[in-house]
């Protein structure tokens, strides 16, 4: 994947063993999971969210108008748009 977002949200995946997938990337609005988050280049922010279906806030790491790359290996990279 290398694509623009308007709004990133990085966030742990507690549903993770700790070993894969470890990290949820809520890419305006849609869900992907990757193995770790290697670099973000860009200013970012502290958000937080309350998710219904399991009735409690979730907080992230949230970039806005970013560029985010994710490689075969799933690392992320996320920098500021150009």
């Amino acid at each position: 994947m290398n694509k623009q977002f308007s709004q990133v949200k990085i966030r742990y995946n507690t549903d993770s063993n700790g070993q894969d997938q470890c990290w949820r990337l809520i890419l305006d609005g849609d869900e992907v999971l990757v193995e770790s988050v290697q670099i973000i280049n860009a200013p970012v922010c502290t958000s937080r969210d309350w998710i219904e279906s399991v009735g409690k806030f979730k907080h992230h790491i949230s970039v806005n108008d970013c560029h985010v790359q994710i490689d075969t290996a799933g690392a992320a990279l996320i920098t500021a748009k150009v």
